[in-house]
């Protein structure tokens, strides 16, 4: 890849960060309106109503654990905030190329989801954490089960207190009710496909 491709690819990816986190701020703002205002969703939620202000207008930067907050204050389940409400949820295939993609710069947390819509009795979502990112000031947690295989570089998983070191290959299963995060240790971005059932990524802690 040459120079002008590695600029062009990069332009693409803030393009596409843009338009996510104006989706984003247009989701939250559409189910907020009529149920809360900006300082009763912010009192709700454990954050503040000047940084819900900046998310709806496309404009803030939330870190995964205030999308969590978010999302379970307006009793919602965070894949939906990948999802444009304006395309159907009728398909089944989903091409790597057209996968839902939040990315959240502030940590440089990337998720992507992998089944057509947030609707379906089983969710799956690629997450890439980044190098050198501890997790344990945003332990969630939900109900039922999930399963996660590490696909790239080296993870330190805690549930419920307790660690497992994660290799490439490596799977781990529990009970989604205990408090769990991930931290990458190393100085390489790690790769995880997370399956929970029912599909949820929880509650913050």
């Amino acid at each position: 890849m040459d120079g002008t491709d590695t600029a062009q690819g990069e332009v693409t990816e803030s393009l596409e960060r843009d338009f996510w986190i104006a989706h984003l701020g247009a989701m939250i703002k559409q189910q907020r309106l009529g149920r809360f205002t900006v300082e009763e969703l912010a009192e709700r939620a454990g954050v503040s109503a000047g940084l819900i202000s900046q998310i709806e207008r496309g404009i803030g930067n939330p870190s995964f654990a205030t999308l969590l907050r978010l999302a379970n204050s307006l009793d919602l389940p965070l894949a939906s905030m990948f999802m444009d409400p304006n395309e159907g949820q009728d398909h089944m295939l989903v091409r790597r190329a057209d996968r839902r993609r939040i990315e959240i710069p502030s940590q440089g947390i990337i998720m992507e989801l992998i089944v057509p819509d947030s609707e379906r009795k089983l969710g799956v979502i690629s997450m890439t954490i980044p190098a050198n990112f501890e997790g344990a000031h945003v332990p969630h947690s939900h109900e039922g089960e999930e399963c996660v295989i590490l696909q790239a570089g080296t993870l330190v998983a805690t549930i419920g207190g307790q660690d497992f070191v994660l290799e490439a290959g490596d799977s781990l299963t529990y009970d989604a009710s205990l408090p769990h995060w991930w931290s990458n240790q190393t100085n390489s971005a790690a790769v995880m496909l997370a399956i929970s059932t029912p599909p949820s990524l929880g509650k913050a802690h």
